[in-house]
Parts: structure tokens; C-alpha cells; sequence
């Protein structure tokens, strides 16, 4: 499946402050997840699905009280103390979405701003990535690397100009 889902297009538009770059990632081939056709991020398959903004019969719409024994002061002395445990080494099972690496590099090639995208389901994404250091009416290239299952998938690198 991994050599159907493919970046479309990256397309960097650099803010009027030249500090700031809206990347506008298209990806293709992407498997559909949610109910119905296509991505949706508002469907939960434990949760009661409904229209949009009506209550499940027989839910409670106020939400829950705060748990307000963790406000409380309590005797910690005679407790045992916490002995921090190591996380599980368990390896990541193979994902059928892929993993994205997005960066802006300067016109020497340095990592000016950077994101990592995992597990990747939106066909169409825009974010702005914050560039440490900018240099007005020089080049610069945005990159996109897709990965799956750690593996290298394709790359993208778009140049564009700070002006």
C-alpha cells in the first residue's frame, strides 16, 4: 500500500513578518479511517456517535465534578516511596499511515524550523513553522520526507524566497 500514498504538493508561503512560513502539505493514497468515506477526526468508535451537538439518549450533558482529592494535603510520611518504573521496550506495530518530517532549510542548508507529523491521516494539512533565524530575499527550501514503518517512502523539497 505504501507505494500508493504519496505527497502531492508542499507549498510554502512565507508570512508578511518574514518570520513565519504556512506550509500547505497535499498527500494522496491516504487509507480511510473514521466512519464513512474519507478522514474524519471527530469519530471516536468507543464514544456514541450523534448528530453534532445532540446528546446520546441517556447522557449526562453537565460535565464531571474535578477530582478534588488531588487538591487535598495529605500525610505522604509512612508511605512507601514511588520508584519510578522504566517504560515498556515494546516496538511500534506497523502503521499503515505514514510518518511526515517537515523542515525549512537556509540557503546553506542548515535546519532553520522543523515539525514531525506521526501517523499522518489528513489528505490536506496547513501549519505555520516559526523560523529561528531568517534572512530577508534569501532562498529557502522546504523539505517533506514521508516515512512508513520507519522507511523512507519519498521526499520533497520546494525553494522559495523570503520577500
Amino acid at each position: 500500500m505504501s507505494d500508493q500514498i504519496r505527497i502531492e504538493s508542499l507549498f510554502p508561503q512565507p508570512f508578511p513578518d518574514l518570520n513565519r512560513v504556512l506550509l500547505v502539505l497535499r498527500v494522496s493514497g491516504l487509507p480511510t479511517y473514521g466512519h464513512g468515506s474519507g478522514s474524519n477526526l471527530a469519530f471516536f468508535p468507543d464514544m456514541p456517535q450523534t448528530a453534532a451537538g445532540t446528546p446520546t439518549e441517556g447522557s449526562d450533558p453537565t460535565p464531571p465534578a474535578p477530582n478534588v482529592d488531588l487538591f487535598t494535603d495529605t500525610d505522604l510520611i509512612g508511605q512507601p516511596p514511588v520508584v519510578p518504573q522504566p517504560p515498556p521496550r515494546e516496538e511500534r506495530p506497523p502503521s499503515t499511515y505514514p510518518d511526515v518530517a517537515l523542515c525549512i532549510l537556509d540557503q546553506h542548508g542548515n535546519e532553520v524550523a522543523s515539525t514531525f507529523i506521526v501517523e499522518h491521516k489528513e489528505p490536506e494539512l496547513d501549519f505555520t513553522l516559526h523560523l529561528r533565524v531568517s534572512e530577508p530575499g534569501a532562498t529557502y527550501v522546504a523539505r517533506a520526507e514521508m516515512t512508513i514503518s520507519d522507511e523512507a517512502v519519498q521526499m520533497v523539497q520546494v525553494p522559495f524566497e523570503l520577500d
